[in-house]
């Protein structure tokens, strides 16, 4: 039986997010499989696994930009913040950096106004690409991109935060303003999941790995995850 992704009012101790038995196909192609999982307020959950494992239509499917074609997801009212892949990413059309950010508004007006302007000021100023709002976002750097993307994923102070592979085109003096940041937020009470090939920096305590390859392999705490052996990803 096909159930499609739904959107509930979260009262006491239920999880932010359920996963049931969820899978998504293209034609012949199984993408993910069985998927069965929860995620709780203020968790920092790693997704890793190989290339092709389903990692990015996991996070699509937390996004609400993929519908299951079996199981079901259940998201509990929560306003979701989503950075997709860069590689994903078509940025060469005519839009400067204030409007993609203000696009990340469910309400938009034509003209934006004066108060989201001077939350966007802030938002640049704090990302250090204050002199970039009028710029059109196809004359900037992959790296600038990136940064004006995390910020239409947080204007909006997101409850739930998805970052799939966020540092692929950061330069390594701003990944670790970055991965500072992303500690900071979560500390604030944000949920963050993270899609990574890369495990040496834990970004919060008691940190949970969710490990698939079209199905999940492991499911808990970091610790656990080590004395498993799997310390490469």
């Amino acid at each position: 039986m096909q159930t499609y992704s739904a959107k509930t009012t979260k009262t006491l101790n239920e999880p932010l997010i359920e996963f049931n038995n969820a899978t998504v196909t293209f034609g012949s192609l199984v993408a993910l499989k069985d998927i069965s999982f929860t995620i709780d307020k203020n968790d920092f959950i790693y997704i890793i696994g190989p290339n092709g494992a389903g990692k990015s239509t996991l996070v699509k499917l937390l996004a609400g930009l993929v519908k299951p074609t079996s199981g079901s997801v259940v998201r509990r009212d929560s306003r979701c913040g989503y950075l997709p892949q860069m590689l994903s990413q078509k940025l060469n059309f005519p839009i400067t950096v204030n409007e993609v950010i203000y696009s990340g508004f469910p309400k938009q007006k034509l003209i934006i106004p004066k108060e989201v302007k001077k939350k966007i000021n802030l938002w640049l100023k704090q990302m250090k690409i204050e002199n970039l709002g009028k710029k059109m976002m196809s004359n900037l750097s992959g790296g600038q991109q990136q940064r004006v993307l995390l910020i239409r994923a947080l204007i909006t102070n997101p409850d739930l935060l998805i970052l799939d592979e966020p540092t692929s085109a950061l330069d390594p003096e701003f990944r670790d303003f970055f991965y500072d940041f992303i500690s900071n937020i979560h500390n604030q009470g944000t949920t963050i999941l993270f899609v990574t090939h890369d495990l040496h920096k834990p970004l919060a305590d008691n940190v949970k790995i969710l490990d698939i390859d079209q199905e999940i392999k492991f499911y808990g705490c970091l610790k656990d995850f080590h004395q498993r052996g799997e310390t490469d990803v």
